[in-house]
C-alpha cells in the first residue's frame, strides 16, 4: 500500500480485488463442472451434459470482461449469465433429484455473478455489482425451480459469498482510507530523513576538504621560512582555493564506467591522476615507491575514486608530516569484486586510540570518507613500529553523500592525523 501513490491507492486496490474475485469465479464454474461429472459417474443415468454446455458461455464472457473491463462488458456478462443460470438450474432440477447437491451447484452458478465487480474503479461499485449479479442469478434459478415444479432450494453458499465480497471490499476500503491520512505522514518523514542524511553527507565532506585544503596550507605557511611562499606551495592554494570557491566538488563527473570498467582511454587519465597525486607528495620530499596494479581505480565509479584518492593523499600527508620519515609504500590490489589500497611507511607509529578526538585526518579525511562510498578502513600502527592503513571499496559500491570533485580536476590535499 505505501508503495502506492495516494491519490491511486483506492483505485488499484478496487481493481486488484476485482481481479482476485474474477479468478474466483472462473474456479466456480470449474468445480461446477467437476461435481456434475463426478455425480455422472457416481449415478450413471443422469443427463448432465446440457448443465456442462451451459458454463461455456459464462466462461467466454468473464474472458470478454476480463479484456474489456468496462460496465458494458460487466452487464453483458450478467445477462448472458443469467441466462447460463437459467439453463444450468433448469437441467439440474430436472436431473439431479439430491436437495442438498441441487443448492450446492445452484450456489456455484450463481457465485460468478456475484464475483462480476463490474469496471472496478470504486469499491461503492463493485458491491453494487456484487449485489445485482445474486440478484440476477438468484431470480434466473428461481425461474428455473418454477419451471420444474421443485421446491425452492436456499443458495447458501452464494449468500455466504456475496456476505463475503461485501465485508471484504468495504473492510479494504476503509484500510485505503486510512492508509491515505497515514501515507503523507510517511513519506514526508522519509524525505526529511533523506534531506538529512544527504545534507549531513555534504557537510562532512565540506569538513574533510576544509581540514585537507585551508588548515593544513595554514599550517604549512606558518611553518615556512621568512620571504616568499614555495612556489609549490602557492600552485596548491590557489588551486584549491578555486576548487573551494566553485561548486565542482558537489559533483563528480563521470571519469570512470561504474559497471563494466572505463575504456583505455578513461583508464590512462585515471592512472595519471594517481599518478600527478604522487608527484605532488614526491615534489613535497616524500619518496613514494608504488606496487600492485593501479589501473584497479579505473574500475572504480567516479565517486568511489574520488574519495579514494583524496584518502590515500591524506595518509601521505600524514607520513609527511608526522611519521618521521620520508619514503611511503603505496599498493594497488584488485581482486575481482574491490580495490584494496594499503599506505605503509616505516616510521614512529601511533596509538590512534589516544588521538585527540579534534584531529580530523584519518577520522574524517580518511575513514569516513572512505566509509561513505561503501568502503571499509583498517589500521595497524603503534609506537616505533610504523603504520599502514588499508582502504578497501567493493566495485559499484553506492554512496551514500555527495563526493568531492574528481582528483583528475583539481590539485591534491595536504594533511595531518
Amino acid at each position: 500500500m505505501l508503495g502506492i501513490p495516494t491519490h491511486l491507492a483506492p483505485r488499484v486496490n478496487a481493481w486488484s480485488t476485482v481481479r482476485a474475485f474474477h479468478a474466483a469465479a472462473i474456479g466456480s464454474l470449474a468445480a461446477a463442472a467437476v461435481a456434475l461429472v463426478l455425480y455422472r459417474l457416481s449415478e450413471p443415468d443422469v443427463r448432465v451434459v446440457g448443465a456442462v454446455l451451459a458454463l461455456v458461455p459464462m466462461l467466454g464472457m468473464i474472458a470478454v470482461h476480463l479484456q474489456f473491463g468496462t460496465w458494458r462488458s460487466a452487464v453483458a456478462f450478467l445477462a448472458v449469465g443469467g441466462v447460463c443460470s437459467w439453463w444450468f438450474a433448469l437441467v439440474v432440477q430436472r436431473e439431479v433429484p439430491t436437495g442438498w447437491v441441487g443448492s450446492y451447484l445452484l450456489s456455484l452458478v450463481v457465485i460468478p455473478l456475484v464475483l462480476v465487480g463490474g469496471a472496478g474503479a470504486v469499491a461503492g461499485r463493485v458491491v453494487l455489482w456484487s449485489v445485482a449479479g445474486f440478484v440476477v442469478g438468484r431470480v434466473a434459478t428461481s425461474i428455473a425451480i418454477v419451471q420444474a415444479g421443485s421446491p425452492a432450494r436456499p443458495l447458501v453458499l452464494a449468500w455466504i459469498t456475496l456476505v463475503f465480497v461485501v465485508a471484504l471490499v468495504l473492510l479494504t476500503s476503509r484500510n485505503t482510507a486510512r492508509s491515505e491520512r497515514v501515507q503523507p505522514e510517511l513519506l514526508r518523514s522519509a524525505r526529511e530523513e533523506h534531506a538529512s542524511a544527504y545534507r549531513a553527507g555534504v557537510e562532512a565532506e565540506a569538513a574533510a576538504i576544509l581540514h585537507d585544503t585551508v588548515l593544513n596550507h595554514l599550517g604549512a605557511i606558518t611553518l615556512a621560512p621568512d620571504g616568499p611562499m614555495d612556489p609549490q606551495l602557492a600552485r596548491t592554494v590557489e588551486a584549491d582555493v578555486a576548487m573551494l570557491t566553485g561548486k565542482e566538488w558537489l559533483s563528480a563527473d563521470q571519469g570512470a564506467d561504474p559497471i563494466g570498467g572505463p575504456s583505455d582511454a578513461g583508464a590512462d587519465v585515471v592512472v595519471r591522476a594517481f599518478e600527478r597525486m604522487l608527484d605532488e607528495h614526491r615534489a613535497d620530499g616524500l619518496d613514494v615507491t608504488v606496487t600492485g596494479d593501479p589501473a584497479a581505480f579505473a574500475r572504480l565509479d567516479q565517486a568511489a575514486l574520488t574519495a579514494v584518492l583524496r584518502a590515500v593523499s591524506q595518509c601521505l600527508a600524514n607520513v609527511g608530516k608526522h611519521s618521521g620519515v620520508d619514503a611511503a609504500e603505496v599498493s594497488v590490489f584488485d581482486d575481482g569484486t574491490a580495490c584494496t589500497v594499503m599506505v605503509v611507511d616505516d616510521g614512529r607509529g601511533f596509538d590512534e586510540s589516544t588521538t585527540s578526538p579534534d584531529r580530523m585526518g584519518l577520522r574524517g579525511s580518511v575513514r569516513e570518507r572512505i566509509g561513505r562510498v561503501g568502503g571499509d578502513v583498517q589500521v595497524w600502527s603503534s609506537p616505533g613500529s610504523g603504520t599502514s592503513v588499508m582502504m578497501s571499496v567493493p566495485y559499484g559500491a553506492l554512496s551514500s553523500a555527495v563526493t568531492a570533485t574528481p582528483y583528475v580536476t583539481g590539485e591534491f590535499d595536504r594533511g595531518d592525523r
